[in-house]
């Protein structure tokens, strides 16, 4: 990784001060974050490409021919970016600020961010009509929104195979009904034998490695019915983006979590998940919502990620894309959803094995005291892409800066 050091031409009000080793300090703390985001960056560029990133601060500076992405810090004229493309082929990808957003929704400062790179889903032509992604999805008890996030998966172009695991409120009913009026959606209930006493999540992966190893698909995406999955680029859809990931050169991606939250008792099941819930926060509680590698080629082997309780899909000569996707997670819906989810459906039911490997806490913290709806002074706003990009998007592109993140040391830049 290649740091810049402070401008002094009068570039912008984001020109930063060097530290200690180079790191950025002081009132532009966040720039901290861009070096981060550099080192994660490196590190999947590593494995995958023999590119590197470089972090540009300086007007006069430009990245090195050698480059795969290049972070611009400030804002640049467009003959700039122009001259950077006629020499590198990098070309502006994403455009926002690095910074985190602290209590009451209050900047801790931010900078502005240019990420440049070749990746251009829009230069590799038409997907082709037979490119086949589909989404093997498994599912409890979510008839409120199972259909909404089926027709979403359909709309970009995903087909969807679902594991039922004996629901009890009209989900499977609906996914029958739905899949007989789309041979792009497939059920099944399992196990196929009958409910089981406990909720095996381990197993149910398993299955899923099955499916997806037999599907023929180009890309399969693992996914629960609570979650929108969207390509890192605006306007993409998951299918187009998949397609793009292949003629890039990589076979696996990687996922930001974004847990939307109710902050009041609005929800009906009538309105779009988007519609109803604008409030979320970063996934950042334990180790594995930083890895979400949920979306992979199917190989001559099985890929494995049971054992990791579906959150690392591992096989031999993964690369995966530096850039993480989004997964819209919506959870809890509303007090009376959380109670019979969280309380009644799965705290009773988990897996005493897998409880002894560390699985399933997520809802430790709830009890019968618990209203299950969120403070929005402690959450982020949604809007849309663009506001978020204009606000966190080294964030949401890497998972840099954010609480608890499994690679601490990368937050000051190393």
């Amino acid at each position: 990784m290649t740091t810049g050091t402070a401008a002094r031409d009068g570039v912008a009000a984001d020109a930063v001060t060097p530290g200690r080793d180079g790191i950025p300090i002081g009132a532009a703390e966040p720039t901290g974050l861009v070096h981060a985001f550099a080192a994660f960056l490196d590190r999947t560029l590593s494995a995958a490409t023999a590119g590197t990133a470089e972090v540009l601060t300086r007007r006069s500076q430009l990245p090195s021919a050698e480059a795969a992405v290049a972070v611009c810090v400030g804002e640049r004229p467009p003959a700039w970016f122009a001259r950077v493309a006629r020499r590198t082929g990098l070309r502006p990808s994403f455009r926002g600020r690095a910074g985190r957003e602290g209590p009451g929704r209050q900047r801790a400062g931010s900078v502005a961010v240019t990420v440049l790179d070749r990746w251009d889903p829009a230069a590799l032509g038409p997907t082709p009509a037979a490119y086949d992604v589909l989404a093997v999805m498994a599912t409890f008890n979510e008839s409120d929104v199972v259909t909404g996030v089926l027709d979403g998966l359909r709309r970009q172009g995903v087909r969807a195979h679902v594991l039922d695991n004996w629901s009890t409120d009209g989900t499977y009913e609906k996914l029958c009904q739905r899949a007989a009026a789309d041979p792009g959606i497939t059920v099944e209930r399992f196990p196929a034998g009958g409910p089981s006493g406990a909720f095996e999540l381990e197993r149910i992966l398993t299955r899923v490695e099955e499916v997806a190893h037999a599907s023929g698909a180009d890309w399969v995406v693992n996914q629960d019915a609570d979650e929108v999955r969207q390509s890192p680029w605006h306007g993409v859809p998951l299918r187009r983006a998949l397609f793009a990931l292949d003629r890039f050169g990589f076979n696996c991606a990687d996922f930001t979590v974004m847990n939307f939250r109710p902050v009041a008792d609005t929800w009906d099941g009538t309105r779009p998940l988007a519609d109803s819930f604008t409030w979320f926060e970063f996934g950042a509680g334990v180790h594995a919502d930083f890895v979400q590698r949920k979306a992979w080629k199917p190989q001559a082997e099985p890929v494995r990620f049971a054992a990791t309780g579906g959150h690392d899909a591992s096989f031999p000569g993964r690369r995966i894309f530096p850039y993480k996707f989004l997964n819209r997670h919506y959870p809890i819906r509303s007090s009376a959803h959380g109670r019979r989810k969280v309380l009644r459906e799965r705290q009773g039911r988990w897996s005493p094995a897998e409880r002894e490997k560390g699985w399933h806490v997520h809802y430790d913290a709830f009890t019968h005291a618990s209203d299950f709806l969120w403070r929005p002074e402690t959450l982020h706003h949604f809007g849309s892409l663009e506001a978020l990009d204009g606000r966190l998007l080294i964030e949401r592109l890497s998972g840099a800066g954010l609480p608890a993140n499994p690679f601490p040391g990368e937050a000051l830049g190393g």
